[in-house]
């Protein structure tokens, strides 16, 4: 998919999901520039666990267009097969495309340059994206501005049901096919976190 599919289909998401909401669609609360990110682990703990997948989806509002990165990592322990019903990702996947961490990191850092960084549990993302840098030695963030889209959605729809990230985006109109890749992760934050933004301003 082109990244200008890509952002239409968001926008037209979004448009809907905030009619919806009785509200009016504002990218003015937004940086102008911001990269969504996702990563995709092998288990829950930075420590022990490694990132198998980046993505990210560098946002431009001034254009029709958004760039996008998605790299595999070849870890070094074997994809545990939990992990892979979950993600999709297997390990012939990783050995095939994947390469190091010491590799893709770099890439993925230089992608996000000093861009504001929004994640669904940035907590979470930030904690292995951190612990990597850390065991790679690679070059750190440029001190980043990071939001949580989770902490957001939390606020603007109290008293939910579900915080999931499918079970939002799915709200917002769009599919849970291909759920936890980590770029089609990203373009269901990008929906969340901007309808978020504009509800949350909409209700000051």
């Amino acid at each position: 998919m082109t990244s200008f599919i890509i952002a239409l289909i968001v926008i037209i998401i979004i448009y809907i999901w905030i009619k919806r909401e009785k509200g009016q669609l504002d990218f003015s609360i937004l940086p102008e520039h911001f990269v969504v990110f996702d990563l995709e682990t092998t288990g829950l703990k930075p420590d022990t666990h490694e990132i198998i997948e980046f993505g990210a989806i560098r946002v431009n509002l001034n254009s029709d267009k958004h760039d996008t990165f998605q790299a595999l990592v070849l870890p070094r322990k074997k994809i545990p097969k939990k992990i892979t019903e979950i993600t999709g990702i297997t390990q012939e996947m990783v050995g095939k495309n994947g390469d190091s961490l010491e590799t893709t990191l770099p890439q993925f850092i230089e992608f996000i340059g000093d861009f504001p960084l929004v994640s669904f549990n940035a907590e979470f993302d930030m904690a292995f994206l951190t612990n990597a840098i850390q065991k790679t030695q690679a070059s750190g963030l440029a001190n980043n501005h990071v939001s949580c889209a989770l902490k957001m959605a939390r606020r603007a729809w109290p008293g939910r049901k579900s915080y999931r990230l499918t079970d939002l985006a799915k709200d917002g109109g769009l599919s849970a096919k291909g759920t936890h890749r980590a770029l089609d992760d990203c373009k269901r934050t990008l929906i969340v976190y901007t309808a978020a933004a504009t509800i949350l301003k909409s209700a000051k």
